[in-house]
């Protein structure tokens, strides 16, 4: 006999998943079959859906169930962490994101194959930095499919199964993702990140006073029987101070450097709405986290020999408040991992289409066909990833923990050509290749360190080297052409003298508000 559990999660999960179809189908409708609108959704996003498909991308099943799991395991710790590198990000796109969308815009640039092989005058750089993101992304999307795996099997009770529950999954992320590209992927992460942040804080006031008497009393009752997950470096003794810095500033650059965040850099209307994007993006995060960290912190005392510690917030959901509104916030968590696969699927469809069909097919090729092949490309790269996800490799956890890290690299490159005129293609090659290499192989333990170097997290280590080899060859074999400064840095200059990001001509209403 199915359980009550069981019958209201479906029911939750199905309701929720029918409209997320419908808001997909709807930017199926609206959209037109080109390479700038199905990547770039016609490069017309407001403010209101670029902030939330912003937010609900950065977040992944790590916002539910890794970072419970990691609190249950080290304490608080990543929560001050994630202020950190949260903080990073949003400076990141005010500064950075502004530049990229004015020279978007320019120049038609989706990638940032697109916007560091024209300012380096390599292909090879921009094919490099493209097949890097690819391989670091891909992963990733199969750990959302993890993720959604087992939120379907703890919520069901084992009656949708874990290979089921993926499934799922990624079926109704695939089709609205062919459907509508990008202005599809925008309208339902804006769906999902207003219901996953509502979710998450109704469940976290639900539980500390349903379990509790309040967040005072949950508080005085934590810090006298588990002091050590309230304090640094934790119980396990893992956030160290240059774990906690490096892993913070690697994974706010990391982020903001992967394809489908940088999409999101040129799909806004301005760079007035990427900055507005910046400042409510990140404080929309922070306080994101708030809750999930009350509920991770709770399975401590509710669970102390909890086998799976990323089951934590369902297992304190579905112990202290009514079955079914644990199954709501539940839709909440399968809405954080959807609303990142989405969108990961996208970028690396664009990746493969942009950086790698289009030169290949030539002038010749028409707009329809090129949206047509990465269209084709998504329920193709679905599958791959859902074997994977099945699987369930060990290399997995491996790969996700490098994704930042690796896409963290493209990142002194593209300062160089948003900002310095000595940067050049010698320069980027070398640094970005060694920096991509030295994080793979401490990663990997291909390569250990001396006992005494700091217990950096390898992305950081690898960042430095990568810098360090940009600056040293470029100020060794000089920078790039007077031409590509010029169409790079020198139009930044005069876009910016000009008051360009404020001009309202450049503003026209779009439906996408």
């Amino acid at each position: 006999m199915v359980s009550f559990q069981a019958t209201v999660a479906l029911a939750t999960i199905g309701v929720y998943l029918a409209v997320i179809l419908a808001i997909g189908y709807r930017g199926w409708q609206v959209g037109k079959l080109d390479v700038d609108d199905w990547m770039a959704a016609g490069r017309g996003l407001g403010i209101v859906v670029l902030l939330f498909t912003f937010a609900a991308s950065y977040h992944s099943a790590f916002a539910f169930l890794g970072i419970g799991g990691f609190v249950y395991g080290n304490g608080i710790g990543i929560f001050s962490a994630s202020t950190f590198y949260l903080a990073i990000s949003g400076i990141i796109l005010w500064v950075v994101g502004s530049r990229v969308w004015l020279l978007g815009k320019k120049y038609g640039y989706i990638t940032p194959s697109d916007l560091l092989a024209d300012f380096y005058e390599s292909p090879l750089l921009g094919k490099l930095v493209s097949l890097t993101l690819i391989v670091f992304t891909f992963p990733y999307i199969a750990t959302q499919m993890i993720g959604s795996g087992i939120i379907f099997e703890t919520a069901t009770r084992g009656l949708v199964s874990f290979e089921l529950g993926a499934a799922v999954f990624l079926l109704a992320g695939v089709v609205y993702v062919w459907l509508g590209g990008l202005r599809a992927v925008a309208w339902t992460d804006a769906v999902q990140g207003v219901f996953m942040f509502g979710a998450m804080w109704i469940a976290g006031w639900f539980f500390v006073f349903s379990a509790y008497r309040g967040p005072q009393d949950f508080w005085t009752e934590l810090t006298r029987e588990f002091a050590a997950y309230v304090s640094l470096p934790g119980p396990a003794g893992v956030i160290t101070p240059e774990f906690y810095v490096s892993f913070a500033i690697m994974t706010g650059i990391g982020v903001m450097m992967t394809p489908h965040i940088f999409l999101r850099y040129v799909s806004a209307r301005s760079p007035r709405v990427l900055k507005w994007v910046a400042a409510f993006g990140t404080a929309y995060l922070i306080l994101f986290y708030v809750p999930t960290a009350f509920l991770g912190l709770g399975a401590v005392e509710a669970f102390p020999n909890l086998q799976q510690a990323d089951s934590a917030i369902p297992a304190v959901l579905y112990r202290f408040t009514p079955t079914w509104f644990a199954s709501i916030v539940v839709a909440g968590a399968v809405a954080a991992a959807m609303s990142t696969a989405d969108s990961q699927l996208h970028a690396v469809s664009a990746l493969i289409t942009r950086d790698w069909y289009q030169p290949f097919a030539g002038d010749e090729v028409d707009e329809r066909t090129v949206t047509r092949f990465a269209q084709v490309l998504v329920p193709i790269l679905g599958a791959i990833s859902y074997v994977i996800a099945i699987q369930q490799f060990d290399f997995i956890i491996l790969l996700t923990a490098v994704t930042f890290y690796g896409a963290a690299q493209i990142f002194p490159i593209l300062l160089g050509a948003l900002y310095w005129p000595g940067a050049s293609r010698e320069g980027a090659l070398g640094g970005f290749a060694l920096g991509v290499l030295v994080t793979s192989a401490l990663e990997f333990g291909l390569v250990t360190l001396p006992g005494g170097f700091p217990g950096f997290v390898s992305g950081f280590y690898g960042l430095i080297v990568n810098a360090v080899a940009f600056v040293g060859i470029s100020l060794a074999v000089g920078g790039v052409s007077a031409d590509a400064r010029e169409r790079t840095q020198g139009y930044i200059d005069y876009a910016v003298s000009r008051r360009w990001e404020s001009a309202p001509s450049r503003e026209p209403a779009t439906e996408d508000d």
